[in-house]
């Protein structure tokens, strides 16, 4: 798992490759077309690549369920609000639904150990052996805008 600000996101290019040209594209679509809606989106500066818009209020981070993913690399970057992540490594979790390829998802069950708060400007990578729990809250509900960017293995 990686946590830092947006404008530091072409230094992790090496660890996730298209992670520039895909954050630039997305860049781009924003300033052409102002706000985008829920959805899925393609990209073409990064092949099999794909992102998705979310807007939405978080859950209690006690609720639900952790997720990893096999195909892709999830790189979650919060335009708008908050929302807390938690990460726990695969390892240390039990398996809940079997990884399913066509969602390119499995879910996980364990303590929520380690979370933090992800604000405005800021983006994680989960890689395929970090479990992560999204859109969540601790205390109160949060509202959140935020690009879900899948790029390849």
């Amino acid at each position: 798992m990686i946590i830092d600000h947006i404008k530091h996101i072409g230094f992790y290019e090496p660890m996730a490759v298209g992670i520039t040209a895909a954050w630039k594209e997305i860049q781009q679509m924003l300033q052409e077309k102002g706000e985008l809606s829920d959805g899925c989106y393609e990209l073409n500066s990064v092949p099999d690549g794909f992102f998705k818009v979310q807007h939405g209020t978080t859950k209690p981070l006690s609720e639900g369920t952790f997720e990893s993913h096999k195909q892709y690399i999830d790189v979650q970057i919060l335009l708008d609000g908050q929302e807390e992540m938690a990460w726990m490594e695969l390892a240390d979790l039990t398996e809940a639904i079997p990884y399913d390829a066509e969602k390119d998802a499995a879910r996980w069950d364990g303590e929520r150990t380690h979370h933090m708060t992800i604000s405005k400007d800021i983006f994680y990578i989960a890689y395929p052996h970090d479990g992560h729990k999204a859109v969540s809250h601790v205390d109160e509900p949060h509202v959140f805008t935020k690009i879900i960017l899948k790029l390849p293995v």
